[in-house]
């Protein structure tokens, strides 16, 4: 290990400044979609793309009609908006403004906007990362997951998925500045309260798994500035987490509103649970109170049920489709559901090149294009698995080297701790890591970081503890850490007892 440390300080002596070094790598972010866009421009819509793109069809026709000062087709967004409430409407509006300047757009300017949108995206990220937090963070983004061809491959793609991860990279750097202002005792103004509102409502609108995620990253910033401060200045960072709040919800509410309306049923953000909670861990032969109909695939089987018992009961088919949750999980032992949680944590993790192998060609790659995606999972491999071998291992360790490392490694433990409960709720698939890919870097290398320091592989950087009420913070902040390593710990014991029993 030291020598590795020795190597990597002797390359880092030879790269330019990170600045440049930056501007070299956003080049190469850039060659690689350019590289990697023959290979899936012409790739049909896959499983829930279709639900996405029909969705930003409507929308453009609801930008259309407001334009032409027309009522809006409130079917049509019933229809491919709301559907089923399984997807939240983020994509949709994403990609209404390519099908409202061509209403009929093939399927290669769609990925071909979609692959821009990502990349315009990435270098607000990476030039957000770069102000906040250091050009070194952003040159770590630039490389992983910027490098890694199946993420770049997953840009082109009509998922919520790895959106939501870079919204998320600018919601926890925004917070580590909101963390000094905290620090010096200046509150929040009502500006940064309002980013924040509107950064959390586009990560949940992009990813609905995400509301527990912003619920714990909302409560954890409310507490530190109600400890940190005092008196009026306290009052104004109330204020302007309220402020926050109310953004969130005020942009929530039409969502919640329109799929309620539209379905019958209270909902808040999508309506998957039960029916997921049921084909994931419970008896899918009970699911309909036997076997479902068998001419459909196992997610519109217990949908088509729900209605038709909906209609006959006059019962919303969210109220139906809860009920039927329950029966199928009735007979539900911690053994079947600990060793799902485990197949759902593989799959979540384990299977980073599925999608560059769905996003093909319908007539499927020719000798060329067979070559190049052997090519591109090889390389994906070889950067992911130390990618998140190290960021998984990171959760077991804690970061001491400065003030705000401690608070960095905070918010990503809380992040990917929030992000990785899906598979305990969820079926999970390899879609899911872009999520948590760009966290999943910064605490990798935040770990690295730290290993190095010990090694003696590099000269330490200040501690950034100045004062009384410093030393204090690291304190507690040293025991939050602590506390989030051991449970995690005692998650992975439970789990292997599960495998190994």
């Amino acid at each position: 290990m030291t020598r590795l440390f020795a190597a990597a300080q002797a390359l880092q002596t030879r790269l330019p400044r990170p600045e440049i070094l930056l501007g070299w790598l956003v080049v190469a972010h850039v060659v690689l979609k350019l590289l990697i866009y023959p290979m899936v421009m012409h790739a049909p819509p896959v499983g829930d793309e279709s639900a996405y793109l029909n969705g930003g069809r409507a929308m453009s026709n609801l930008l259309r009609d407001t334009f032409s000062f027309t009522s809006p087709d409130s079917a049509e967004l019933e229809r491919n908006v709301v559907a089923s409430g399984w997807f939240m409407p983020g994509m949709p509006v994403l990609t209404a403004p390519v099908y409202l300047l061509f209403p009929d757009a093939p399927i290669w300017l769609v990925r071909g906007y979609i692959g821009l949108v990502t990349l315009i995206l990435f270098m607000v990220v990476l030039r957000s990362v770069t102000r906040r937090i250091g050009p070194g963070w952003a040159c770590v983004l630039a490389v992983v997951p910027g490098l890694i061809p199946s993420y770049v491959v997953f840009t082109y793609g009509a998922w919520g998925d790895l959106c939501a991860g870079l919204v998320l990279v600018l919601l926890l750097v925004h917070l580590v500045e909101m963390f000094r202002g905290l620090r010096r005792g200046d509150a929040p103004s009502l500006k940064e309260g309002l980013v924040l509102g509107l950064l959390a409502i586009a990560v949940l609108y992009l990813r609905s798994s995400t509301a527990i995620l912003l619920a714990g990253l909302g409560a954890a910033t409310l507490l530190t500035a109600v400890l940190l401060l005092r008196g009026r200045v306290r009052v104004r960072a109330l204020g302007s987490a309220v402020l926050a709040g109310v953004v969130f919800v005020l942009l929530l509410a039409p969502w919640s509103y329109f799929a309620s309306d539209a379905l019958g049923g209270r909902v808040i953000t999508t309506t998957t649970v039960p029916t997921v909670m049921a084909n994931t861990f419970g008896e899918r032969s009970e699911i309909c109170f036997g076997r479902c109909d068998p001419d459909s695939t196992q997610w519109f089987r217990p949908l088509r049920y729900a209605r038709e018992v909906g209609r006959s009961t006059d019962t919303s088919e969210v109220e139906v489709l809860k009920v039927m949750s329950d029966y199928a999980l009735r007979d539900l032992s911690k053994a079947h559901y600990l060793d799902q949680v485990v197949h759902n944590l593989g799959a979540y993790a384990l299977q980073p090149n599925n999608f560059t192998g769905y996003l093909a060609p319908p007539e499927g790659r020719g000798l060329l294009g067979r070559t190049a995606e052997t090519t591109a999972d090889t390389i994906t491999w070889l950067m992911y698995a130390p990618l998140i071998l190290i960021g998984a291992l990171s959760l077991l360790f804690q970061v001491c080297r400065s003030l705000e490392a401690r608070v960095l490694d905070i918010l990503t433990k809380l992040s990917l701790g929030a992000l990785l409960v899906q598979p305990f709720v969820h079926i999970a698939g390899a879609r899911y890591w872009t999520t948590a890919g760009p966290v999943f870097a910064i605490a990798a290398f935040s770990l690295l970081r730290e290993r190095q320091l010990a090694a003696g592989g590099a000269p330490p950087p200040p501690d950034g503890v100045a004062t009384a009420t410093d030393a204090t913070i690291v304190r507690w902040l040293g025991r939050v850490q602590v506390l989030l390593s051991v449970a995690t710990g005692a998650v992975v014991v439970v789990l292997l007892s599960a495998v190994v029993l």
